[in-house]
Formats: structure tokens, sequence, C-alpha cells
């Protein structure tokens, strides 16, 4: 069988298919703003005192980055001299290289924080299996 343009059973596969698509694209937008990506409101107040999120790269470690790729290719256009080169490129390693320390400190400062409210979630669960 098949479906020519214009003819009502493609009207009748279209529609149904652009609406989908619609919802899908716009259901992000309508979700109400506590409810993200699984995480509760209640949830998002705890770990509010989080400094940044996790996964998520800091200025400097953008910035440094960001330093090592522009040195390299200045480097590699001639425009450095291998001196100049391996200096700049140490001193913006060591910049990124802390800046990923300090994210990943900032990470286990977070599972620790997670861990710790799992504790807590579980003890009540048990004391109201234990109460019932």
């Amino acid at each position: 069988m098949m479906i020519f343009p214009g003819s009502p059973l493609a009207l009748l596969l279209a529609v149904p298919l652009g609406l989908l698509a619609l919802a899908l694209v716009l259901y992000p937008l309508a979700r109400p703003a506590g409810r993200q990506a699984g995480v509760s409101a209640e949830a998002g107040r705890d770990l509010a005192g989080a400094a940044s999120p996790p996964l998520a790269p800091s200025e400097e470690e953008t910035a440094a980055r960001a330093a090592l790729h522009e040195v390299e290719l200045e480097y590699q256009l001639g425009n450095l001299t291998e001196t100049d080169y391996r200096s700049l490129r140490e001193r913006y390693l060591r910049r990124a290289l802390l800046a990923i320390k300090e994210r990943h400190t900032r990470e286990k400062e977070l599972d620790a924080l997670i861990e710790e409210r799992l504790r807590l979630l579980r003890e009540e669960d048990v004391g109201r299996s234990n109460g019932v």
C-alpha cells in the first residue's frame, strides 16, 4: 500500500506525528521548575549549598583549557619558540590541573552530602518499618 502526499491517509499519519514531535520539544519547557531531571524541590533545597553543579567546569578550568589550546595553536603556527611554548604550556597546565582538583574536591563534598542524606532517609524508612 502506498501513501500519496495530500491523501487523507497521509494527513492522518502526519498530524499525530507532528503533534507528538511538538509535545516532545515543548515538554521540558512546560515541566514544573522544581521537578527538573527527576530531582524533587526538597532535594534541590538540600543540595543548594553546593558551589556549582557536579561535573560543571569552573571558569578557571575553562580559561586554562582555552589558554592551553591557544598556546598549542600559536606554537603550531610558528608564533612561539619551543622555550616559550614549554613555559606557557607548563603554567596553563598547572592552572587547569589545580582547577580540576578543586572541582574533584567539590564533587567529593557533594557525594558525601548525598550519602549522608541517603543514610538519613534509610534510617527514617527503617524507623517507619519498625514502628508499623
